[in-house]
């Protein structure tokens, strides 16, 4: 298509970890048209005691400038049982993941909600269970699922063109969060919004139309915010991560470092004299070349004579094919492998990134999740047919990733519009996680998106921890979810947080 923007594949498939492997067809239209909300009453038990909530799947119909039905896209809120006055004081939460194309299951499932989706047991059944970690005691969660994922649908042929480009996804997830607001009576509640991934360039983009609301934090989920850095940048952002992917591959017995550590040894090359010397280009010396090439091959665990053919520069799914022969480690979770196999069948132009081991997606463009579309239906009463679509790459490649106003002086960086957000809101704060062993939002890509923009450097806090893609994954989930508690205790002032957490 003429003029049509599209960025390289291997930045475009970044999708949190999918909670099903079953593979299904391309996302359809909804088979019966908008759905009711529903709404059922639960409670669990916490460390802070047992608290009563209600949950509501509801699907907000967007239409187009005549007032025609395009398409639908849908949330799950968890909003805790309390009196009327202290309701409308409590924080609420808004949480999507990426893709493009992924819907909130991540975060929802596998991260902060009140129930955990659990890994296949020996005989290939999974449970959902009460997850210990879910910060519905501290805040009102609302997970939302963008067009064409979970239950969320076009409504007509063509119905989700208009919400797959980055303004008019930005623009139906804002409309579904203001209609929520308006219908809870949440006007004047303190609002934190969680993007993960291209969530995060979401929320960048949905920044722009924020100002009216309450917002009193953002928080980045190893988040893309720009995809035009420069070769240069790329290989300086990835290296530390790189290194790290090494060092758990290619570890001596004796070496007691802990992943943090070689991130930030290899950071300290990276941000000096690797950047130095790519700041050279062809003018830099041939000594100064190979001694460069030599570092980092002790480093990265690659030949030489790998490194200095990419011009010190080593692609990362190049990397990934070779650090371990034999091997192709995941890009979104490094400490994933999966021997290398040459499927055939494949399109011929279907990204590396589509087949990553620490994806899952084999060689279909949908994972759908049977036991979400399950929990749905049958714990929350929501009464349709349609799948669950945990992720799709049918509308990550149907992307329009051309800016609203592509006209000069265009920023591709979205984090300055969180700066002029949290300008407009002296009291926000902003939280950015990251991963260590993520090589589809690198660490070090999020620290310099962010200092590298307008947002106040007093107002960000970094959290970067032995996690893949997405932090709230296993064994990290209980330092990631204590830490965002802290930080909505910060957010939006901590005698109001304790009370929110007694239920007062």
């Amino acid at each position: 298509m003429a003029g049509r923007w599209k960025f390289p594949a291997a930045l475009v498939v970044m999708l949190a970890a999918p909670l099903s492997a079953q593979t299904g067809a391309p996302v359809p239209l909804a088979e019966d048209g908008p759905v009711p909300a529903s709404t059922t009453r639960h409670s669990m038990v916490l460390p802070a005691g047992r608290i009563a909530y209600r949950a509501t799947w509801f699907e907000h119909v967007l239409r187009d400038a005549q007032g025609q039905p395009q398409a639908t896209i849908s949330a799950i809120a968890y909003v805790r049982e309390l009196p009327r006055g202290a309701a409308a004081r409590r924080p609420v939460l808004f949480a999507f993941n990426g893709g493009p194309g992924a819907s909130s299951s991540p975060l929802h499932m596998n991260g902060i909600g009140p129930r955990l989706l659990w890994p296949r047991d020996p005989a290939g059944n999974r449970q959902l269970l009460a997850n210990p970690d879910t910060l519905l005691d501290v805040a009102d969660l609302v997970f939302i699922d963008p067009v064409g994922t979970g239950f969320s649908r076009p409504l007509r042929a063509g119905g989700g063109k208009p919400y797959w480009s980055g303004p008019g996804d930005a623009g139906a997830v804002l409309d579904l969060v203001r209609a929520w607001l308006t219908r809870e009576g949440r006007g004047q509640s303190p609002l934190i919004f969680m993007g993960e991934s291209y969530g995060g360039y979401r929320l960048g983009l949905m920044a722009t139309d924020m100002a009216d609301l309450p917002v009193a934090g953002i928080v980045l989920v190893s988040p893309a915010l720009e995809f035009s850095r420069q070769a240069d940048q790329q290989a300086i952002d990835s290296l530390p991560s790189m290194a790290v992917a090494a060092w758990l591959r290619h570890r001596r017995a004796d070496d007691s470092r802990s992943a943090a550590q070689v991130w930030d040894e290899a950071r300290v090359l990276a941000q000096g004299d690797y950047a130095a010397a790519l700041q050279h280009g062809s003018a830099l010396g041939e000594a100064e070349a190979a001694r460069l090439a030599a570092r980092l091959a002790g480093l990265l665990h690659l030949p030489e004579t790998t490194i200095r053919a990419a011009n010190l520069r080593v692609p990362v799914q190049q990397f990934l094919e070779q650090v371990v022969p034999g091997q192709v480690v995941g890009r979104l979770d490094t400490r994933i492998v999966a021997p290398q196999v040459v499927r055939i069948g494949d399109p011929p132009d279907r990204p590396a990134a589509a087949r990553d081991p620490a994806l899952g997606l084999g060689r279909s463009n949908v994972i759908l999740s049977p036991p979400i579309g399950a929990y749905l239906r049958d714990d929350l009463g929501v009464r349709t047919r349609r799948d669950y679509v945990s992720l799709t790459l049918d509308v990550n490649f149907a992307w329009d990733f051309r800016p609203a106003d592509p006209r000069p002086p265009f920023n591709p960086n979205v984090a300055d519009n969180l700066g002029d957000l949290l300008a407009a809101k002296p009291g926000a704060r902003l939280l950015a996680y990251g991963g260590y062993f993520d090589l589809a939002t690198p660490a070090l890509a999020t620290q310099y998106g962010i200092t590298h923009s307008r947002i106040p450097p007093g107002r960000v806090r970094f959290a970067f921890g032995p996690s893949g893609h997405s932090v709230f994954e296993g064994e990290s989930r209980p330092a990631a979810t204590a830490t965002l508690r802290e930080f909505i205790a910060q957010a939006t002032g901590n005698d109001h947080a304790e009370k929110a957490r007694q239920g007062e």
